[in-house]
């Protein structure tokens, strides 16, 4: 299982009060396994992504990646854990402004401290189709060729995880299929898993498994597997939880 959570939880202060987001997700995530997480705004999908890559810590329960358990590390081994294992998309592209887009795709080498691959890291930039722009600033470019950028960063290392916070969010309809084609053919290409939290039934239909979250849970009854996976189903599901 490269993505093992139980009884995961987090609170948050508001004042004196605190505010159950998690409240005792399970989830697993299998090798190759391409895992969309849906729900509504302020559920915690968000929080849910950032516990896994080690940005944060849980109030209660464990987080295995790839067999390391997260509790009890520090900060310096969280990072450790994430620089190694897990590759991250962000919605909002996280590209470094005063580096090339060749450049950004080398800026995980430099974090692990190794030579940096510039095969590697034009290959990927080929693979999402922005070798041409390589020498190219963030401010010279798109959204949707910020977004392919920073997918070639995410995935140059080959990551055995792949987390995505609402991949399309910030690109075209057209932009935003491209990038779900992209990678589903990249996982299946090198074996990584992704965990993808979207708001877009057509993106989530891309997955092999569907997961719902509500009132802080990811109730396994309701997701949606293998052939049942398609947008029809998907707006059922919402429907039925009223999401």
């Amino acid at each position: 299982m490269i993505l093992s959570v139980r009884g995961l939880s987090k609170n948050y202060g508001l004042g004196d009060a605190q505010i159950a987001v998690l409240r005792g997700v399970d989830l697993d995530v299998a090798e190759g396994e391409m895992c969309a997480v849906m729900g509504p705004s302020g559920v915690g999908k968000s929080t849910l992504l950032n516990l896994v890559a080690g940005l944060d810590e849980p109030d209660d329960g464990t987080i295995e990646v790839l067999g390391t358990s997260l509790r009890g590390l520090d900060d310096r081994s969280r990072t450790l854990v994430r620089r190694d294992k897990i590759g991250i998309v962000y919605q909002f592209f996280n590209l470094v402004s005063n580096l090339t887009a060749l450049e950004n795709v080398l800026l995980p080498y430099y974090i692990a401290e190794l030579p940096p691959d510039r095969a590697a890291a034009q290959h990927w930039l080929e693979r999402v189709g922005m070798l041409k722009r390589a020498e190219h600033l963030p401010a010279q470019l798109s959204g949707g060729e910020m977004q392919l950028v920073s997918i070639a960063r995410a995935l140059v290392r080959k990551p055995a995880l792949v987390l995505a916070d609402e991949p399309t969010g910030n690109v075209n309809v057209a932009t935003g299929r491209r990038i779900l084609a992209l990678l589903r053919e990249v996982l299946k290409e090198t074996g990584s898993s992704l965990l993808m939290v979207t708001h877009n039934p057509e993106d989530a239909a891309r997955a092999d498994r569907v997961v719902f979250m509500k009132d802080g849970l990811v109730p396994p009854e309701v997701s949606i597997e293998g052939d049942a996976v398609d947008v029809a189903e998907i707006h059922q599901r919402l429907r039925e939880l009223e999401i």
